[in-house]
């Protein structure tokens, strides 16, 4: 195959069609006729000699297994075109384009509405696109081209996709504000682990804070899991028992107007950090690196 038999035009609408699951959709958003766009695709296959795309009865379109590969391909080498593009149509303090995050439920609150508004000041033209999930299911993203990078804890972190530190972090006990321990600089997890725990049931969020009490000697006894943090902090500020937290919040409120606190927790034996973890050996884009930037210490 002649690199020649392979053009930009055919990956983008190929990617489209991945993004938009359908023919349809995917012509609509890049403004030219649905078959059109079939006849790029279908030139893209046969310059591939590959499937790239299983078509079902309900006019959906699935990736096959080729097609999910080539796409996590096909938007980096359009991320990279798009970028030398920029440098020259652009000043080097211009950034246009989209940036598509993934973050981790918990720590969603503390990093986007900063990075959005970061940017909305500082770099305007580009438009931040985010979404929410496990840790699990951003990296996935990450490594199939569909998010620019993700953001998830250290200890959740794939090893097979690049690590840029953003924050250290430190484990949490989260208690009523009455508890006997919500005074305290610092517990040891001797302190509480005989109490009963309320941790959140997102993947692996239960597993890594029980491997890390583990670690220290110690298992928890788990009375309630949640996949809502608030309901979390709710059920603890009413003494049903304590909590996990490596980011905790600026407020101690919970939803219901009641109050919890956060202790440091002296002897874990692992450390964390928050880190963005992107896909790649290459450069990363601009309006990623220009995201790090943005995030770190954050």
């Amino acid at each position: 195959m002649l690199m020649q038999d392979v053009t930009l035009r055919q990956m983008q609408y190929f990617v489209a069609v991945v993004d938009h699951g359908s023919v349809t959709a995917a012509a609509k958003a890049q403004h030219i006729s649905q078959g059109a766009l079939s006849t790029a695709v279908g030139q893209l296959e046969k310059a591939l000699d590959a499937d790239l795309l299983i078509r079902t009865r309900s006019k959906r379109v699935v990736p096959t297994p080729h097609g999910y590969l080539f796409a996590a391909h096909a938007r980096r080498v359009l991320d990279s075109v798009g970028e030398a593009l920029d440098v020259v149509a652009d000043s080097v303090s211009t950034l246009t384009g989209v940036l598509r995050v993934g973050c981790s439920f918990t720590l969603s609150p503390r990093l986007m509405p900063e990075l959005i508004s970061r940017f909305d000041r500082e770099y305007p033209d580009v438009e931040v696109d985010f979404s929410e999930g496990s840790a699990h299911d951003i990296q996935e993203q990450v490594r199939l081209g569909r998010l620019d990078l993700g953001l998830v804890y250290s200890l959740q972190a794939d090893d097979d996709l690049r690590q840029d530190h953003l924050a250290d972090v430190r484990l949490h006990l989260a208690v009523p504000a009455a508890h006997p321990l919500a005074a305290r600089a610092s517990v040891d997890v001797a302190d509480f682990i005989d109490q009963d725990a309320i941790l959140l049931n997102v993947p692996p969020t239960v597993e890594r804070l029980t491997e890390q009490l583990r670690a220290t000697g110690h298992t928890p006894r788990i009375r309630y899991t949640s996949g809502n943090i608030q309901t979390i902090y709710s059920l603890v500020a009413r003494g049903y028992g304590y909590s996990l937290i490596n980011s905790p919040p600026a407020t101690n409120d919970t939803y219901d107007g009641l109050e919890v606190r956060f202790v440091p927790i002296r002897d874990t034996v692992e450390t964390n950090s928050i880190v963005a973890v992107t896909a790649g050996h290459h450069p990363a884009p601009r309006r990623v690196r220009a995201a790090i930037e943005v995030l770190t210490g954050i």
